[in-house]
């Protein structure tokens, strides 16, 4: 049986980030966005791009977009949806 889709969701106040990273990199969120969809947690495939974070954020994932601009997210496995809590530069 196939599964279901992730679905997205990206927090209010991180949503024109969001779009400005969609804007600078096209290629590289469509690609991250069909990542997210459908294999979130999968990180042996993303060459080093996305990784599960350790310590105090060892809840969240990140995709490293550029060598300046992350994207942190979080995963709800049980109803399959991921929430963007943090998009653009350094946190």
């Amino acid at each position: 049986m196939r599964q279901l889709p992730y679905a997205t969701d990206v927090r209010n106040k991180m949503l024109e980030r969001w779009h400005a990273l969609e804007d600078e990199y096209p290629e590289k969120m469509q690609w991250f966005k069909d990542f997210l969809k459908w294999q979130p947690t999968n990180t042996g495939i993303t060459n080093g791009k996305v990784k599960k974070l350790r310590g105090d954020l060892k809840h969240l994932y990140q995709y490293d977009v550029s060598y300046k601009d992350r994207i942190r997210y979080l995963i709800d496995k049980e109803n399959r949806k991921v929430e963007v809590v943090f998009a653009k530069g350094h946190p």
